[in-house]
């Protein structure tokens, strides 16, 4: 019965990437939908801050359920119930569950929130000539999404998709229409990196080096 039960919170571990994957899903089909009804959705802050809160709703609120299921794990172990009050303080579980199940989603939070303010801050500089005003919240939210330290891969494979669309259409410009290679937009490429990366996520995970980045 406890060897399933440690099982299932494995299981429901590994659901937190499913969680993530049909989040990024069902808000990827908003922002292309939406396209086509209200023209003004690239120019809604307020739609990308509604997204990033939804987000940080649903993934802190997955992990506060996995954390409730190691309390039942642990309260009904006669050794790791030891670890619980009446016999402990709940400190050591606080600090267990946090590592476990929080902490990659608060580091990239921060690092979430550090792209956004750098992304606006250029925007207004150069007059909203490189992000529609809804884009910042979308990278935030994809990188905090991910979790760390995914989001290094995020970037590297979100960059190398865009530098793969933008050579495609430098050599067509070149080739058929002798002109100069219009700016590519990432408002389509923000959401679908994300969710790419989450799914080779195991594989990732599977590379030596990968336990240099995690903490």
């Amino acid at each position: 019965m406890k060897q399933a039960l440690i099982q299932l919170l494995i299981s429901n571990f590994h659901l937190m990437n499913i969680v993530a994957v049909v989040f990024l899903i069902a808000i990827f089909l908003i922002q292309v939908i939406a396209e086509k009804t209200h023209s003004d959705l690239r120019r809604n802050g307020f739609f990308g801050r509604v997204i990033f809160l939804a987000a940080a709703v649903s993934l802190f609120g997955y992990a506060a359920y996995l954390s409730w299921q190691q309390y039942r794990i642990w309260i009904n172990n006669d050794l790791t119930k030891l670890f619980l009050p009446p016999y402990a303080s709940l400190d050591y579980f606080i600090f267990y569950v946090r590592t476990r199940f929080f902490n990659a989603y608060l580091l990239s939070l921060l690092i979430g929130l550090g792209f956004l303010w750098g992304a606006k801050k250029i925007n207004q500089k150069y007059e909203e000539r490189f992000f529609e005003p809804i884009e910042p919240y979308l990278l935030e939210t994809s990188i905090f999404i991910v979790g760390h330290p995914l989001w290094l891969f995020y970037m590297i494979i979100l960059l190398t998709l865009y530098l793969f669309i933008n050579s495609l259409f430098t050599i067509h410009n070149s080739l058929f229409k002798k002109g100069e290679t219009p700016r590519i937009s990432l408002y389509y490429l923000w959401l679908p990196a994300a969710i790419f990366t989450i799914l080779i996520s195991r594989w990732i995970e599977a590379l030596s080096w990968w336990q240099v980045f995690k903490f």
